[in-house]
């Protein structure tokens, strides 16, 4: 499996189908008595690039210690993260028969090193479970969601977050709203976005805290949802509240930002299924993702939504927020 097609990585996006394909892989886990646990992992098809034999690397001063080095792939210079290093999982050392799987998200390429590379897998969003409450409260998980398989559970990792904790120069941390030059926020302004409310969605329970603060900081009031589904039940019982008490739906929410990879209802089906209904035919919509390419923008302009912005710009969000509700 070498190159991944444009058609291909597309097919997540089928303009609201709920349907994502992943690629499964596996890390071998080394017991204390010799033997092999092996562990299965997932990423989604849209953020691979290709797969590759492990490549020749050179070091590179002061890297994250996950960081083998870098490589040479079609001249660009691509960082390779040991993976099983960055989980904490002992895994044999011969790199003959390991594959590097070679991703762009969040307009950045990494390779990752991982054991094995089975298979492709086209499934429903609705067969991705959320991760349990007790995992996702821990600060250092990476797991946004799992799929069960006859035998197996597959964990899709938040890739996001590895890369955030590995490269923190490139990381959406580092962006305060309270110093951006270019966001209002005199008083009168703080003031205004505070009588608005706001739904953020999102898997990766790191980016939704970044994306709330800088949104809090602003004076915005948010509500946020782990995936489509939990979005969709939020935004009925608003549409059953806004009917009985005869007020527009504005007055309970302003704006949605959602991810569009997410468990049980992906951004792209939850933005078409709201987009059916007359209560939210006008409701401001942005979608926020690492995969937002120029074709996946149009697909998700052409199902309903106002905006797009790629994972790194959070800098544009209150931008864009302030333009959608307030008309500047």
């Amino acid at each position: 499996m070498s190159s991944l097609s444009q058609e291909k990585q597309a097919i997540l996006l089928e303009s609201g189908t709920n349907e994502l394909e992943i690629i499964e892989f596996q890390l071998r886990k080394q017991m204390p008595d010799g033997q092999e646990k092996i562990a299965h992992y997932g990423i989604n098809v849209a953020k691979v690039r290709e797969i590759i034999k492990v490549p020749e690397t050179t070091e590179y001063p002061n890297a994250h210690p996950s960081v083998v080095g870098i490589f040479n792939l079609r001249d660009r210079l691509i960082p390779l993260v040991d993976l099983a290093h960055w989980l904490k999982i002992p895994v044999h050392d011969d790199l003959q028969s390991k594959r590097v799987i070679v991703t762009e998200f969040n307009k950045m390429f990494n390779g990752f090193l991982v054991d094995s590379v089975s298979r492709i897998y086209r499934i429903s969003w609705e067969n991705v479970e959320s991760p349990s409450q007790f995992l996702e409260s821990r600060e250092s998980d990476c797991v946004v969601a799992v799929v069960r398989m006859e035998n197996r559970l597959i964990m899709i990792l938040d890739f996001e977050k590895i890369i955030a904790d590995i490269n923190p120069e490139q990381s959406m941390e580092r962006y305060d709203v309270s110093l951006d030059k270019r966001i209002l926020q005199d008083e009168a302004m703080v003031s205004r976005r505070q009588a608005k409310t706001l739904l953020v969605v999102d898997d990766s329970a790191f980016i939704r805290k970044l994306i709330e603060t800088t949104l809090r900081t602003a004076g915005y009031n948010v509500l946020a949802a782990q995936d489509g589904a939990e979005a969709y039940d939020i935004l009925m019982e608003f549409e059953q509240t806004a009917k009985s008490e005869h007020q527009p739906i504005s007055e309970l929410v302003s704006l949605l930002i959602s991810d569009v990879e997410m468990p049980r209802m992906d951004g792209m089906h939850l933005v078409k299924r709201l987009r059916e209904r007359d209560a939210y035919a006008d409701l401001p919509i942005l979608m926020f993702s690492s995969i937002m390419s120029e074709e996946n923008r149009r697909k998700a302009l052409a199902i309903g939504a106002n905006d797009t912005i790629t994972k790194p710009e959070i800098g544009r969000l209150v931008e864009l927020a302030d333009k959608f509700i307030f008309g500047h």
